[in-house]
This record gives C-alpha cells, sequence and structure tokens, in this order.
C-alpha cells in the first residue's frame, strides 16, 4: 500500500476522532470541530491522491487540510475548550 494512502487514512482516522471527542465534549466548539472535519475531509482526498496520483486531488488535499489549520487556529485563539461555568 502507498505511504500517501496510509496517511491519508490516519488523518481520516484522526480528523473523524477529534470531531467525535469535541462534539461530545464540547458542543460550543464549532470552529475546533469544523477544523477537524476538514482534517478528516483533506486526508480523504490524500488517499485519493495516493490512488489516482492526479494533481488536482492532491492539490485539493492540501488545501484542505491547510484550511482545517487555520480554523482550528481560529477556534484555539477563542478559546473555545474553555470548561463551561
Amino acid at each position: 500500500m502507498n505511504t500517501t494512502v496510509l496517511a491519508g487514512l490516519f488523518l481520516m482516522v484522526f480528523g473523524a476522532a477529534g470531531a467525535w471527542f469535541l462534539t461530545t465534549r464540547f458542543p460550543s466548539a464549532r470552529f475546533l470541530r469544523t477544523g477537524y472535519l476538514l482534517m478528516a475531509a483533506g486526508g480523504c482526498f490524500f488517499v485519493l491522491w495516493g490512488l489516482w496520483s492526479n494533481v488536482v486531488v492532491g492539490l485539493a488535499a492540501a488545501a484542505l487540510l491547510a484550511l482545517g489549520a487555520v480554523v482550528g487556529v481560529v477556534g484555539t485563539l477563542r478559546r473555545e475548550l474553555r470548561p463551561p461555568v
């Protein structure tokens, strides 16, 4: 199996698990949850890129992963993981 496919699978699983965890523990963390979902979508595109080797799919995967990182940083700066008072 291609290492790009394995990396994409890891990103998909990690992103989906992070989004699930944030949904159950911190339901108000919208930006962080969206960042993790974008990471999972980027991982899906990385799997497709590893299978087809299409440049457009690879660029879309990198863009989704970068967008997920930016959205996650915005969520962190908003301090979305503060415990409810």
